[in-house]
Parts: C-alpha cells; sequence; structure tokens
C-alpha cells in the first residue's frame, strides 16, 4: 500500500536525514570504498546538496522536507545536472507530484514515507553531461595538482582557473572523473 494515502507527521529535514543516511549507507559495503558528505559544496555555480555518497561515481541526494518548498530547485536543478552522475530528490508525498513536474526525466525520485521507510519513486539514471570543469572547481589547488599528477601529466602551479582549463584540455575526461571522486572521497576518511 502506498503510503501516500494516509497522513504522516509533517516532516522536518531532520526527521530524514539521519533514517536517509543509514539507508545509503546500507546499501553499499562496508569496506572504505564509500564515501559519504553531508552538505557537499559546489563552487561553480554555487550550490550545496543535502548528502552526496561517493565512491565509483557520484550520487547526490536533495532532501526536501515538508516544510521545506521546492523554489530552491530552480537553481539546483541546473547546478547539480553540472556536477553529479546521478541526483534523487528524497521528499515526501506532500511534494512528490511538483517534484515530477519539476526535475529531469534522468534524476531519481525517493519518497520518505515515515517509519523510518523509503521507496525508490524512480530510479535515477546515468548523467552524460557532466562539466569537468565543475567537477574541478569543486577541488583545491593542491587536489588539482594530486589529480594532474595522477593522470601523468605536468603539475601546474599558478592560478585556480589556468589549473582547471589546463587539467580539463590535457587529461581524459574519465581520468578527470575518476580521480577528481576518489580525492572527494577520501576528505570523508581525513
Amino acid at each position: 500500500m502506498d503510503k501516500c494515502a494516509t497522513s504522516i507527521p509533517a516532516t522536518r529535514d531532520a526527521c530524514i536525514r539521519k533514517p536517509l543516511m543509514a539507508w545509503l549507507l546500507a546499501q553499499h559495503p562496508d569496506d572504505g570504498s564509500t564515501g559519504l558528505i553531508q552538505e557537499l559544496k559546489m563552487p561553480r555555480p554555487s550550490a550545496r546538496i543535502d548528502l552526496a555518497v561517493v565512491n565509483g561515481e557520484m550520487a547526490g541526494f536533495e532532501i526536501k522536507s515538508d516544510l521545506d518548498t521546492l523554489k530552491r530547485l530552480r537553481v539546483q536543478v541546473p547546478a547539480f545536472s553540472r556536477f553529479f552522475d546521478r541526483v534523487s530528490v528524497v521528499t515526501t508525498c506532500k511534494h512528490l507530484c511538483e517534484t515530477e513536474r519539476c526535475i529531469p526525466d534522468w534524476w531519481g525520485i525517493i519518497l520518505y514515507q515515515g517509519d523510518d521507510e523509503f521507496r525508490v519513486r524512480r530510479r535515477a539514471r546515468r548523467n552524460r553531461s557532466i562539466d569537468i570543469q565543475a567537477l574541478l572547481y569543486a577541488l583545491s589547488k593542491s587536489e588539482i595538482a594530486e589529480l594532474a599528477s595522477r593522470a601523468g601529466s605536468p603539475v601546474l602551479k599558478g592560478k585556480k582557473s589556468a589549473m582547471v582549463e589546463a587539467v580539463a584540455s590535457g587529461v581524459a575526461r574519465r581520468a578527470v572523473c575518476d580521480h577528481a571522486r576518489d580525492i572527494i572521497r577520501l576528505r570523508v576518511q581525513s
């Protein structure tokens, strides 16, 4: 039975976040290969996603509780779509219909049903349009130099914008994505 048919008390972010973290971690091995990051910031364009799971890919999860509005999705959709391999909105029955209308069809929808239960309403599909420069700007200058070194490219020093351009044009796209994910994942373990 779909719990949207029954009423649950109005939810806040905190009501969803903690059980969502447990639910996401239960889906991944506890072997250090997966990082769970809260409030991951993307600098260009400036945005912050509630949770990110980083392993062989970066999956973002944006929580929209009963007490939230969906107004910020207008800015979040393009920012998250440039950055993540997969994105899902985790929401309640209150926002379900509007969420389905205002997110790309490759984004997933996870319905919080109360009592720490989640149901995947729509599976997130792989993003084929990641902006390599947006991903690189999320790294520090030393992390960009580390990425270049791992990829066997000359390590550049200087302005971040010049470093980003050099790596984006001089390192294979796949290597940039793989190394950037690994660097971001390792931040959690530091």
